[in-house]
């Protein structure tokens, strides 16, 4: 039911006159205003309007099979049980069964017990929303000692999150107390005992309101979300759950409306395959090659709330909603909304501050190349990795890659080969300037690369990420847009400038990295990637790196070098031509292999994927990389290097040369022509057009 319907039938009082429905309250709570929970139940994730409607959705042909699914899970789980017949109470209100599902949700709470296992909380977390549930829902049948009973064991299990009860640990930008616990746990059980016991709510709506909500509603408008491809959505998908229960709570939207655009980005990174472009941490384990990557509820909730078919058409992709989930398909789904296919889409997607991140695509079809540049207005850690200025290409293959692995034979989160590599600047598309002296903190190895932001500790508040002296703040767009013509669907290019410098240490002055994506529109060479570096290092002595890593071995001629695709039915090829420093004047490189793959100042940190089923899943770390170095010392440096995109068997390398106009340098691809400034770094020329 859309929300224009329930307030409509929420304007009718019994007997059907029309009466104005009364406003919600809100109150001051230690210094932040939170909306009060209305004198009447149900009232959590559903009204009476909605109730009235619960029937029909049971039997809608969309919902259906939810249904069908949500009844066989009560008949094998004694918690989806309890569930299943709450549902059944709401449409048929059969107090014989309310009474008995009461007493079997109150033992479920009384023997629930945190296990023995990796993020346990989340299922003591779970078993708060199912008596969150069954106390709102039922809340005409509970006696009072039921109803002590109810809030004793909410407020003991609340007692078992990370973040503590009253929740007042961990940080509320990134981490775990960014997850169920707070936005979905806490505030599903705190508004169902509000009445009788109203400190677990106003504990957890007030850390809402107070410090999760501004965080997202100042990045939200950047489109994009900071913890990466796998993280992302998961993290994505716990910010949802607030939207809901305060709408249908009846407080409206309490987020930027602009929150509708953030899971784009995903849809943008998806590959033909079905994975996405890599991003921060990946658990690759839950994915499988011949199965497209889930998104949890972020597209499908995201697209219901706001009407949107192309999210709903991407959720449809793999609509893997877990077991967990599954009752809140049931009760938000718009089950009338039509996906839409992406065809129609700009092939350009910009994520503006605090990101500064462009995907830029060919097409929507097996053939799509996929190019991705990053600037990083802000490194929020956590699950984000330490890579400005770093860009990945995908065609017919990954070819130009994130290299390493989150989880593997060298642990989990914080494992020697996230610390040393993974998470480094080093396993990244994007530069290195190695000051021998440097130290980095974790007692993590000299990768030459970026510093950790505040000693890479999570932000706790909106305040402590945009508090300078903190240093999450590492980039500056300087300019962005695509052209001849700024509006078409298929752009002829695409452009991003960055100035990176805040990224590193005081060992650089000044790193400004510009891209420019050539849709050459031809089948045999579809597109090219030209990326220009200005570095200017605090000290002539400091080597600086241009990086590139690839899947497979790359084969070097002088200051060219092929990167091909060949596992797993990849077809793709890169082409790359290193036109600054000049020939003669440069290095370019390949490490890798066995024993070097992921080689830093000397050492390898290796690991190796946990899972071992003959390649079925995600894991890319891939084993190689150039180097680009100049082989004289200097204080300025220029890197301009090309990469052509192809299908390996039936592409073409076009021609390319550098240009050489003053203080300008610039490359002709083909017929086509890109012109930086030598001293600015920016983009100032693409097509004859000017580019400001």
């Amino acid at each position: 039911m859309n929300r224009a319907l329930f307030m409509a039938l929420a304007a009718l009082a019994p007997g059907g006159a029309a009466a104005a429905p009364a406003p919600l309250a809100w109150k001051e709570v230690q210094g932040v205003r939170i909306p009060v929970p209305p004198p009447e139940h149900p009232r959590l994730y559903l009204r009476a309007p909605h109730v009235s409607d619960l029937a029909a959705r049971l039997k809608h042909p969309v919902l259906q099979p939810v249904a069908e699914r949500l009844e066989r899970q009560a008949k094998q789980d004694p918690q989806y049980r309890v569930e299943w017949d709450a549902v059944q109470y709401l449409v048929g209100r059969d107090e014989a069964l309310g009474r008995a599902t009461i007493a079997a949700a109150l033992d479920l709470l009384r023997k629930a017990r945190l296990p023995d296992h990796h993020d346990a909380c989340r299922v003591t977390g779970r078993m708060m929303v199912t008596g969150a549930i069954v106390y709102d829902w039922l809340h005409p049948l509970l006696t009072p000692a039921q109803k002590d009973g109810f809030v004793t064991e909410l407020v003991r299990l609340a007692k078992t999150q990370e973040c503590g009860y009253p929740p007042t640990g961990q940080g509320s930008v990134t981490g775990h107390a960014s997850e169920a616990m707070i936005l979905r746990d806490m505030l599903s059980a705190g508004i169902a005992i509000h009445d009788e016991f109203p400190e677990m709510y106003e504990l957890a709506a007030g850390r809402f309101f107070r410090d999760h909500l501004p965080a997202r509603n100042w990045f939200y408008p950047g489109h994009a979300h900071h913890q990466g491809d796998s993280y992302g959505p998961h993290r994505y998908h716990w910010e949802l759950f607030p939207l809901w229960i305060f709408d249908r709570m009846g407080a409206g939207n309490v987020y930027n409306p602009e929150q509708r655009h953030v899971p784009y980005l995903w849809l943008y990174t998806r590959r033909p395959d079905g994975q996405r472009l890599r991003a921060g941490d990946t658990f690759a384990d839950n994915a499988r090659r011949d199965s497209p990557w889930p998104l949890y509820l972020a597209a499908l909730l995201t697209a219901s709330y706001y009407g949107d078919g192309y999210l709903l058409h991407e959720h449809l992709r793999q609509p893997n909603v877990g077991d967990s989930d599954r009752i809140f398909e049931l009760l938000w789904r718009d089950p009338d909304l039509q996906p839409k296919p992406p065809d129609d889409l700009p092939l350009v997607r910009f994520c503006g501050p605090p990101f500064g991140w462009m995907v830029a695509r060919t097409g929507w079809g097996e053939d799509a190349v996929i190019a991705e540049m990053k600037v990083n207005v802000y490194n929020f850690t956590n699950h984000q990795h330490l890579d400005a200025g770093a860009f990945q290409i995908y065609h017919r293959g990954p070819l130009a890659i994130d290299s390493g692995l989150y989880q593997g034979s060298s642990g989990g989160y914080g494992s020697p080969h996230n610390v040393n590599y993974s998470w480094r600047t080093i396993a990244h598309n994007c530069l290195l300037v190695r000051d021998p002296g440097e130290t980095f903190g974790r007692n993590a190895a000299n990768d030459g690369g970026q510093r950790f932001p505040n000693g890479r500790r999570e932000p706790a508040t909106l305040k402590v990420l945009l508090d300078p002296k903190n240093g999450y703040q590492t980039g500056e767009i300087l300019a962005c847009g695509t052209g001849p013509d700024p509006k078409a669907t298929a752009p002829d290019y695409a452009y991003l400038t960055g100035d990176l410098t805040r990224a590193y240490s005081q060992k650089v002055r000044q790193v400004v990295r510009s891209f420019v994506f050539l849709n050459l529109k031809d089948p045999r060479t579809p597109a090219a990637l030209a990326v220009f570096d200005r570095v200017a290092a605090a000290d002539p002595a400091f080597r600086k790196t241009w990086l590139l890593h690839a899947m497979e071995e790359p084969r070097v001629e002088g200051n060219a070098a092929t990167v091909d695709r060949t596992e797993q039915g990849g077809r793709g090829r890169l082409v790359l031509t290193a036109l600054l420093p000049e020939a003669g004047h440069a290095d370019l490189a390949k490490i890798g292999g066995r024993g070097r793959e992921f080689e830093v100042d000397g050492t390898n940190y290796p690991s190796e994927p946990a899972a071992r089923d003959g390649g079925a899943r995600c894991h890319e770390p891939g084993a190689w990389r150039l180097e680009l170095s100049p082989r004289k010392a200097a204080e300025e440096d220029c890197f301009l290097v090309v990469m052509q995109v192809m299908d390996r068997e039936a592409g073409r390398a076009l021609p390319v040369r550098l240009i050489s106009e003053g203080d300008h340098a610039g490359c002709r691809v083909g017929d086509r022509e890109v012109l930086f400034s030598r001293t600015t770094g920016r983009v100032t020329r693409i097509q004859g057009r000017t580019v400001r």
